[in-house]
């Protein structure tokens, strides 16, 4: 199966060699990784290439339009996303992939935890793969970009992500691509991703705008329009 990861980045030099390098120790080797940056100021674009990454520009510096501009670019059958501040497990690509052998499966997303996490954090991250698993079940699926693959025949067909939307672009992908198959939940691939929005943010700011943001883009259709970057 030839899968293509496509990390979207800005500004991210000093996470995107750790992103980067854990893709490379798959044990389902990528077909390629392309990160699609945003117009880095930094080194981003020089360390992804020393490393061996596919680099694409998408002036637009939203994470819509940056996935959606290395999905243009890839060449594999299964195009898989993660973020930048991802370490990823040696086995996520492949338990990510394993579902497509089922020909009638669209979409793939998995789970996330957080990296140097807490208690509360590591319980917050069980709380949401169970959240995850339940949006599956009943069949509204809401998994999160930075841990998700679909299948390229139907990413084209559905037209890809919406680049017109800062948040929920995930959410709106997954159900778009309802249409075209299965969208499942792999609960073995886990995304370990940073804490630092969390932090930042507080437990209640960020509790409550997902929870918010989940509920107006499945039932209105209306997703927050405003996501602070946090570098």
């Amino acid at each position: 199966m030839r899968v293509s990861v496509v990390v979207p980045t800005l500004n991210e030099e000093a996470n995107v060699a750790g992103c980067i390098d854990s893709l490379k120790r798959q044990s389902l080797k990528p077909l390629e990784i392309i990160i699609a940056d945003g117009g880095s100021t930094d080194a981003t674009r020089s360390i992804a290439k020393k490393r061996g990454a596919v680099v694409v520009v998408e002036k637009t510096r939203t994470i819509a339009a940056g996935r959606q501009r290395g999905s243009r670019a890839a060449k594999g059958e299964i195009i898989a996303y993660t973020d930048a501040d991802a370490v990823l497990p040696e086995n996520w690509l492949e338990e990510l992939a394993k579902p497509f052998c089922d020909a009638r499966v669209s979409c793939v997303f998995g789970s996330l935890r957080l990296s140097d996490a807490t208690l509360l954090e590591r319980l917050l991250s069980r709380v949401l793969a169970i959240a995850f698993a339940a949006s599956a079940f009943v069949g509204s699926p809401s998994g999160a970009g930075s841990c998700m693959a679909v299948r390229a025949s139907a990413f084209r067909k559905s037209g890809g992500f919406d680049t017109r939307l800062v948040t929920a672009e995930d959410v709106d992908l997954q159900k778009k691509l309802k249409k075209f198959g299965r969208v499942v939940y792999a609960p073995a691939a886990v995304a370990s991703v940073s804490p630092r929005r969390v932090r930042k943010w507080g437990y209640p700011k960020f509790i409550l705008f997902h929870l918010r943001n989940w509920f107006k883009a499945s039932f209105l259709g209306t997703p927050e329009c405003n996501y602070e970057p946090v570098r």
